[in-house]
């Protein structure tokens, strides 16, 4: 009963939390944030559905296990490995608020391996979907579906006890960018073992992995009918190791100090050729123009955030696209890497830089308006500094691109930077304004994503389609009728567009930087509930 209150007292203080940050004004936005998740979580669905269809017509015990166990293996790798990759830890427990009250760890550990819940709800629907499909099957009992209890329990100990290692890690200046790299390295592994070993690779590496009594595996032959006593036990004891490492992880974490963390091993900088970047901007652009973009490299080049999606744009981002052009000489996917990787980097930088350019500042934002400066130089000072560091990014692509001896063109290199600049400016005219129309605050120094606003996510889901429109037709319009005037051409007159918008939307977020300056400021001046979602 204890657990239950604490619990509620928690869940009704987000709640309040959650009501006050988002006031009934914003009801249009929260509208379309929740039809972007209707329609996210829709295509689930249709996924839970087509899983329930092959279930119920699986036919005996089988082939319905056959299904069952590479399904279940997919599920684990996407609860465990997705969030990591994402760097996004879904809803948790803000254990700086909640430390100080009389609450048992044991409760809070309960309460954070619930909110793990968050993490895989597309997991969820299709085991929902799959349980659907054994009561449709005639040649399975729809109670044997229980056994699929143990497999989420363990899922649920495992994300939490992985979330609070990479915590620790990722909060720790020594091992940061080394962590960083082995998730990167873990996450392409599959893709390059594949591309190695051919069309047959997947049969050719299941032959590889020893016999074992795996988790998915032994779950599937419980579903399916399969009841032993000795599969019961083993799924009692993956459950039982899963609890022991999250509750081992999460103690841990209790008494991490993330702050004493990173400060460790942080020295004070002298006036050497560092410092001279940093100062560059004054040699060429007047004050306070120069100014702002010297604080904004600064803020950005001690922000593990921002530090964290930088690495991610040319190193996952590389070795994700890879495995696909790796062997090939010919194709249009080869022909155009480079394209790709910038624009794969330019969005994942979007999230931290374009997309919410106050939200670094948080409350300290209150000084662009009481500062003799205007909000155009503002906005444009952080749009320097976001495409200097996009553009270093792309020429760190190139320079691993060359390393790797792929065969990358001066025409390739130059096609590339071509359009993810257009692309940049495209996305900053919409970034200028959703910053202040939906400002969120954001703690630099949280390595983790906690999730976007709803009005973000909805604006993601239009925008980033919509944009990509003019570049899909120039490298069309050059595939048909093999001209590069005619892609010059699209390309130039996408600039010309991207300018002019670019222009005008500086012109509306001045307005609304002007109309709607107590409003941007208690945005970003608001923190988060008990539950950081």
């Amino acid at each position: 009963m204890a657990m239950k209150g604490r619990a509620a007292a928690i869940a009704w203080a987000q709640w309040r939390a959650s009501r006050n940050r988002y006031p009934r004004a914003a009801r249009a936005g929260r509208m379309i944030g929740a039809l972007a998740d209707l329609m996210w979580y829709g295509l689930w669905l249709i996924a839970a559905v087509a899983v329930a269809d092959e279930m119920a017509r699986a036919g005996g015990e089988a082939k319905a296990a056959q299904f069952l166990a590479p399904g279940l293996f997919l599920a684990l790798l996407y609860w465990q490995i997705i969030p990591v990759v994402m760097v996004n830890s879904g809803a948790s427990l803000e254990m700086r608020r909640l430390r100080v009250y009389p609450i048992p760890p044991g409760d809070l550990f309960a309460m954070e391996v619930l909110l793990r819940l968050t993490t895989a709800a597309e997991v969820l629907l299709l085991l929902a979907g799959a349980c659907a499909g054994i009561a449709l099957n005639p040649n399975l009992r729809a109670g044997h579906a229980i056994a699929f209890v143990p497999f989420v329990a363990m899922n649920l100990f495992l994300s939490a006890g992985l979330r609070d290692l990479l915590t620790r890690l990722l909060n720790r200046r020594s091992l940061r960018e080394i962590a960083l790299f082995a998730l990167v390295l873990l996450a392409a592994t599959p893709q390059l073992i594949l591309r190695q070993t051919g069309a047959g690779g997947l049969p050719d590496l299941a032959r590889l992995i020893p016999k074992f009594h795996w988790p998915w595996a032994v779950t599937a032959d419980l579903v399916v009918g399969r009841w032993q006593l000795t599969g019961w036990a083993v799924m009692a004891a993956w459950t039982g190791a899963a609890y022991l490492f999250g509750r081992w992880q999460f103690q841990t974490t209790l008494r991490f100090d993330a702050e004493a963390a990173r400060a460790e091993g942080e020295t004070r900088r002298g006036t050497g050729w560092v410092e001279s970047v940093f100062r560059l901007p004054a040699t060429l652009l007047p004050d306070p123009l120069a100014a702002l973009v010297e604080k904004e490299l600064r803020a950005m080049t001690r922000s593990p955030r921002f530090r964290m999606s930088f690495l991610m744009g040319f190193s996952f981002g590389l070795l994700i696209w890879f495995p696909a052009v790796f062997g090939h000489d010919t194709g249009w996917l080869n022909v155009n890497y480079l394209a790709i990787l910038f624009c794969y980097s330019l969005m994942l930088l979007s999230e931290v830089a374009i997309w919410n350019v106050l939200g670094f500042d948080r409350s300290a934002a209150q000084l662009y308006w009481l500062a003799p400066v205007r909000a155009w130089q503002v906005l444009a000072a952080k749009n320097i500094a976001t495409a200097l560091f996009i553009l270093l990014e792309m020429m760190a692509i190139t320079l691993v691109c060359l390393a790797l001896r792929l065969k990358v063109s001066p025409v390739a290199v130059w096609e590339a930077f071509l359009t993810c600049l257009i692309l940049m400016v495209f996305l900053m005219a919409v970034g200028n304004m959703s910053s202040l129309y939906a400002p969120r605050p954001v703690n630099p120094n949280q390595t983790w994503k906690r999730g976007a606003g709803s009005r973000l996510q909805a604006v993601l889901l239009l925008v980033y389609p919509l944009l990509l429109v003019p570049f899909v037709i120039a490298y069309w319009a050059r595939w048909v009728w093999e001209s590069e005037l005619v892609f010059y051409g699209i390309l130039g007159a996408t600039a010309v567009t991207a300018a002019a918008f670019y222009a005008a939307s500086m012109e509306r977020a001045i307005e609304t930087a002007r109309s709607n300056k107590e409003t941007i400021l208690a945005a970003l001046g608001r923190g988060d509930g008990p539950v950081a979602a």
